[in-house]
């Protein structure tokens, strides 16, 4: 007999005997263990059966009754004069599996990783849950799907190094078509034809499991797209236990994962919902996107707010540029690299010390000289609270800019310093 055991489907093979098992969905029910039993036979062994299915059937695995009630059934369907054996083997194994979970190993001595931690450098982790949180319509699919072709692809672009991986995509809020057509602009725009795994999901993700470890199994799956959270976790934002069930069953698929979220109205700066949001994912970024209207091109930040391992990465910005064919749908889409301190909206998302320091840097004269600016200027331009500037300013004195004059402040190392001058 050859068996395959993981977190949710348990598989048996009695090649002897022309037959397989299959154990899924097993449960703790009132001290008993429960789970849904799939049998099929071998037609090479068993050729006088029409079809390879034996039963499906929900059973209590730990009830030696009804056990050999399920043994005559099935001996009435496939005469085998082993059915008890088999059947007492098949439930004492996976009931010992369901309460065992994984072993004791030792950690400390073991050899230290050589490969790079990352699927995708700097972003994504490997074997760890990331969050690409921020509001609608600012190109949170477009953004996974450029992430999945490259990790499926290996593709090594806009400073970001994968490692290859076959790429699933949970869709909960699209369709195929809207994906499907996307995927195939961003090809294009590489001048690659790329496919891939796609489903489309309507069911909370801890509700869908067993079928997703079957898939990510049959086809050798190494990442998982989650778009998006709110509907994956059944609408239960806000709780904790939705949300924790979630994380749990992605970690029992031992894949990678990338969960796309939103932001609510009170608080921008986070993944809406429960704090065990931000505390169960590795790796956390806040995408911030800007596009004029009629504009052919959308440029998105990204920003670095958690990491369970090392540091925090620099934030870096992508441009979005579409390609309309004839009848005026989107056919070609080409991502560039993009500085975050160049555009004024995704720009905010960098510190009040990074944008201080770009808003010295830039503010120059027609000859490109320096330009000294007061507290009360700097807090005016950036929207802030001047307390607030005087104390970072302070802080920073001699290291990123200059004191200047009385209470004026330019750029660390200028070329020609100029108190005073107009544009």
């Amino acid at each position: 007999m050859k068996e395959s055991l993981n977190y949710h489907v348990h598989e048996y093979d009695y090649n002897e005997f022309g037959i397989k098992i299959k154990v899924t969905r097993l449960e703790q029910e009132k001290g008993d263990v429960k789970a849904y039993i799939k049998f099929d036979a071998d037609l090479y062994k068993h050729p006088h059966l029409d079809n390879p299915h034996i039963m499906f059937t929900r059973h209590n695995l730990s009830s030696g009754t009804t056990r050999i009630r399920l043994g005559k059934d099935l001996e009435t369907r496939l005469p085998l004069d082993h059915w008890a054996g088999i059947l007492e083997q098949v439930c004492s194994k996976s009931i010992d599996a369901f309460w065992q979970g994984s072993p004791i190993i030792k950690i400390g001595k073991q050899p230290k990783r050589k490969e790079i931690p990352y699927l995708l450098y700097p972003m994504v982790r490997k074997n760890a849950p990331c969050i690409i949180f921020g509001p609608g319509g600012i190109g949170k699919s477009y953004l996974s799907l450029y992430i999945s072709l490259l990790v499926q692809h290996n593709i090594t672009i806009s400073g970001l190094l994968p490692q290859q991986a076959n790429v699933l995509y949970l869709d909960y809020e699209s369709g195929d078509e809207d994906l499907n057509d996307r995927l195939a602009a961003l090809s294009k725009g590489l001048g690659l034809e790329v496919e891939l795994n796609y489903r489309y999901c309507h069911q909370p993700l801890v509700d869908d499991i067993v079928a997703l470890s079957d898939m990510i199994l049959e086809n050798d799956i190494g990442m998982v797209i989650v778009d998006a959270k709110g509907a994956a976790v059944g609408g239960w934002i806000n709780e904790a236990r939705q949300t924790m069930d979630m994380f749990n069953s992605l970690r029992s698929l031992n894949v990678t994962s990338i969960i796309i979220d939103h932001v609510s109205k009170e608080n921008a700066d986070a993944p809406i919902g429960s704090i065990y949001n931000f505390n169960e994912a590795r790796n956390i970024w806040e995408m911030r996107g800007s596009q004029n209207v009629d504009s052919d091109s959308m440029i998105v930040g990204l920003y670095h707010k958690k990491t369970n391992s090392g540091k925090l990465h620099k934030p870096f910005g992508l441009e979005f540029v579409f390609k309309d064919d004839e009848q005026g749908n989107i056919d070609t889409v080409y991502v560039n690299e993009k500085d975050v301190a160049e555009d004024p909206v995704i720009r905010k998302g960098l510190t009040i010390t990074a944008q201080i320091e770009y808003l010295l840097l830039n503010n120059k004269n027609s000859n490109g000289q320096y330009i000294a600016m007061s507290p009360d200027e700097i807090a005016r331009d950036l929207g802030l609270k001047k307390p607030d500037t005087e104390t970072i300013l302070s802080d920073w004195e001699g290291k990123k800019w200059n004191t200047h004059g009385a209470g004026l402040y330019i750029h660390k190392t200028p070329p020609l310093t100029v108190k005073d001058e107009t544009w």
